[in-house]
This record gives structure tokens, C-alpha cells and sequence, in this order.
């Protein structure tokens, strides 16, 4: 079985990102127990400090090549951004479904496409203007409450709209940061800085965490390296475009531990928000790998 999942290929990147998800829905489901009792910010910080601790001794057994960087600035500032989105994006899961908070983040791709112009100068097709318009309308379906007899707008959802948005944000930075640091340097300062940033405010609203809590804010720490890791396995494995209808199995699986672990079940907004934004980012993720493997191949005639 090892044997097979070293090995490149189409079905090894299913099961990686497949890996993934279920990882992800695990840690959604603690951060939304714990959340319960502790502080969003407290439990952030929990994240941030085990996931570093864990990441930490592959690090080291890197050399000391893991630590350097071209790039302070934008670590630190990247680290702050994390904070924030990451306290939005708990905060979001304490109030709302799990399924309500993962749907909405399905917007990234939206806001990156935006911010890629604005701050990369990209060149963007109307047709994915069109698209990312279209998935906006998406977005704007899920704001509406459904009340059963008829749709109101929902303050909250734009909680998890604005983690959403920095996230994009942080994706375009990893966009500069991936030609001159490795992945486990990233994750490195991105996990150092945002222990240190989250404790300050955490301080503030600290509660001592039972044992049992302390043991699942490890498990949240540590599964949060391995969805990074189960991510880069399932990308180097096969190409992106075959793996992106897949992605969205994740409202399944969200709306599952919703219903075991909360009793949650995913309203009308939510099903028609998930019915535009799936087609609108998979539109998205296709044309950005096209246009990728385009300039690779005119780099490598060049």
C-alpha cells in the first residue's frame, strides 16, 4: 500500500485530497466543540502553537536551510492575516453550520482571481470575469436567512465571507513567497508568527483548558500540518484540473459531521449557494491550469 501511494498518479492524488478533506471536516468539528467553552482566539492559538511544535523537528532536520528566508516582511505580514482570518473563520464555525462556513469559503478562488489582477497585473479572460460574477451571485444566495417561508439577509455570513477574503489574500502572497522559500519554510514562519501574534489577545479571554481539551487542541495543531502535507501530496501526485471536481465532496462530508455531531442540516441558501459556486470555481481552477501549463510550455521553448 505504501509502495502505491509513493508512486505519481491520477488515483494517489484522489486518496491524498480525499486524505485531506477528511482531516480538514475533523478539525471543524473540534474547533466547533471547543469553541463552545474557550475563546475563538484561544483555541487559534492552540493551533498555531502544536502545529508549530510538530512542524518544528522536520525543520530542524532540514537544516538550517528551513530557516531562511528573502522574505521577512511578507512572513510577518502573511502571519497577521492568519490571525485574523482564522479568528474569523472559528468564530464563523461556532455560530453557523459547518457545511454554511465551508460553502462560503468555496469563494476564495473568486476573491484571488480579483486580487491577482489588482496586485500581480494578470491578464483575466471575460469569460472568467463572467464566472466570477456568476459565483458572487452564489455567495449572495447563501447571505440569505432561510426562514422557511421566506429569504432574509444574514449579517453573520459575511463573517465567514471576510476570513474567505484573507485567505485569498494569502494565497496571492504564497504566490511570491513559493519561488524563493520551500513549503516547510512557509509553514515555519507562518506557524511561529501567528503563535506569537495570537497569545497576546488570547491572554485577554484565557480559560485553562481541560486535559481532554488540551488533547484535542494537539490533534487540531497537528492535523492542521498534515492537511498541508496530504495537500502537497495530492498535487505533486496528478494535476490540479483532475483533482478539482473532487474538492467538493467536502460539503458532503461537512454536512455529515454537521449532522452526527450537531444535529445540523444544511438549509435552502446553503444548496443553492453550493449549486452556483460549484460549476463558477471549477470553471475557475480549469482555466487557471490551462493558462499555467500554457506558460510553462512557453518557458520551456523559450
Amino acid at each position: 500500500m505504501l509502495n502505491f501511494l509513493n508512486q505519481k498518479g491520477y488515483y494517489q492524488g484522489v486518496i491524498f485530497l480525499l486524505l485531506m478533506m477528511v482531516v480538514s471536516c475533523a478539525n471543524d468539528v473540534i474547533a466547533k466543540y471547543i469553541g463552545q467553552r474557550l475563546d475563538p482566539i484561544e483555541v487559534i492559538f492552540f493551533r498555531f502553537f502544536f502545529g508549530f511544535v510538530t512542524l518544528l523537528p522536520f525543520a530542524i532536520s532540514r537544516g538550517f536551510s528551513s530557516f531562511r528566508t528573502r522574505h521577512m516582511t511578507t512572513n510577518i505580514m502573511r502571519g497577521v492575516l492568519g490571525v485574523v482570518s482564522f479568528y474569523l473563520y472559528n468564530s464563523a464555525l461556532v455560530h453557523l453550520q459547518i457545511v454554511e462556513v465551508v460553502t462560503v469559503l468555496w469563494t476564495i478562488p473568486l476573491f484571488v482571481l480579483i486580487l491577482s489582477v489588482i496586485f500581480l497585473g494578470e491578464a483575466v479572460s471575460a469569460t472568467r470575469w463572467i464566472a466570477t460574477a456568476i459565483g458572487f451571485v452564489g455567495l449572495a444566495f447563501i447571505t440569505m436567512y432561510d426562514s422557511g417561508v421566506s429569504f432574509s439577509f444574514k449579517l453573520i455570513y459575511l463573517i465567514p465571507a471576510a476570513a474567505a477574503f484573507l485567505f485569498a489574500v494569502q494565497d496571492v502572497m504564497i504566490k511570491k513567497l513559493v519561488d524563493d522559500d520551500s513549503k516547510v519554510t512557509m509553514l515555519l514562519y507562518f506557524s511561529l508568527v501567528t503563535t506569537v501574534l495570537s497569545l497576546i489577545p488570547a491572554i485577554f479571554v484565557w480559560k485553562n483548558p481541560t486535559l481532554f481539551e488540551l488533547s484535542m487542541l494537539f490533534i487540531y495543531g497537528a492535523f492542521a500540518n498534515l492537511m498541508q502535507y496530504f495537500i502537497f501530496r495530492a498535487f505533486a501526485a496528478t494535476d490540479l484540473s483532475a483533482l478539482a471536481p473532487y474538492r467538493y465532496l467536502e460539503f458532503l462530508f461537512s454536512a455529515v459531521a454537521g449532522f452526527i455531531f450537531f444535529a445540523e442540516l444544511p438549509g435552502l441558501n446553503v444548496i443553492m449557494g453550493a449549486i452556483i459556486l460549484v460549476p463558477c470555481t471549477l470553471y475557475l481552477g480549469y482555466s487557471e491550469n490551462k493558462k499555467s501549463k500554457k506558460e510553462i510550455e512557453l518557458q520551456e521553448a523559450a
